[in-house]
């Protein structure tokens, strides 16, 4: 009898283990299907819409406080993209950067340095802030403090942003599909595949160092600027049966979605005030 009783409760324990284990994974597996959005996803930058020509050609102009100084720092961004060249993840593009001073008396002033990080930009908590680039420019030689600027002398700087290096392919593979236990494979990926991700912007983020000399005192500060390039929402596809596009946007159920166009879709939609995009 005694026996009898010690099988059935330890039929009963392993029952009870198995719908234990099973409601775990079934709890584990429901979270996998959805995704934790990025929290500074919807934070107001200021941005370049590559979809609209109009922000391509004019960029974007900050005019930022100089800490403890009167006089203001001016800084004008601008992508440098050729006739129907897409700023995209996977393409290497360049950004100019000019950069000069407002309001300034007798200061005399030089950039000691620029440091920039180009990061990705998902709605995907996952893989957002993925560093893509990193770039310092500084004065090359001692005859100078710096890069001298004025209301009348710029700076002009190029960032050159690398579309797809062994560091960033390592970076976006262990956020999109690394784990604690599994194996990371570096492989190239599609434009695709970083917009299906909810990939939507690059994100320059910069700190200008200065150096500040008024007669015989000189001071140093650092000045942050941050701004957003969209990516390209749409891929071409080429089929047996003709050419049309994907068009990547993130639904109301925060899920991506894949819209097909059709090339007079695409053109449709694509059309701003000249047909630079369209070509």
């Amino acid at each position: 009898m005694e026996n009898m009783l010690r099988k059935k409760y330890a039929e009963l324990y392993k029952e009870i283990r198995y719908l234990s284990v099973a409601s775990a994974l079934s709890i584990f597996l429901a979270g996998c299907s959805s995704n934790e959005l990025a929290t500074n996803a919807n934070t107001s930058y200021d941005m370049i819409d590559t979809t609209n020509s109009d922000d391509l050609e004019k960029g974007i102009t900050q005019v930022l406080d100089v800490p403890g100084e009167k006089f203001k720092l001016v800084i004008n961004y601008q992508c440098e993209l050729q006739e129907g060249e897409r700023w995209t993840i996977t393409s290497n593009k360049h950004l100019n950067m000019e950069i000069k001073t407002e309001g300034l008396n007798d200061e005399q002033v030089y950039i000691d340095n620029i440091h920039t990080d180009t990061t990705i930009c998902s709605h995907y908590a996952q893989i957002d802030g993925i560093t893509q680039d990193t770039m310092d420019d500084r004065i090359h030689n001692s005859l100078l403090l710096g890069f001298s600027i004025s209301d009348s002398n710029s700076y002009r700087g190029i960032n050159q942003i690398n579309g797809q290096n062994d560091t960033f392919l390592e970076g976006f593979t262990r956020g999109y599909n690394g784990y604690v236990n599994g194996e990371v494979k570096e492989q190239r990926f599609l434009e695709s595949n970083y917009l299906e991700n909810g990939v939507y912007a690059n994100q320059i983020s910069s700190i200008i160092d200065l150096i500040i000399v008024k007669g015989e005192e000189t001071t140093f500060v650092s000045v942050p600027s941050e701004i957003q390039i969209s990516v390209w929402p749409y891929v071409k596809i080429q089929k047996k049966t003709g050419m049309y596009y994907q068009y990547y946007y993130l639904g109301s159920d925060g899920k991506m979605i894949c819209e097909e166009l059709s090339e007079d879709e695409y053109y449709a939609q694509t059309q701003t005030n000249t047909r630079k995009l369209t070509k």
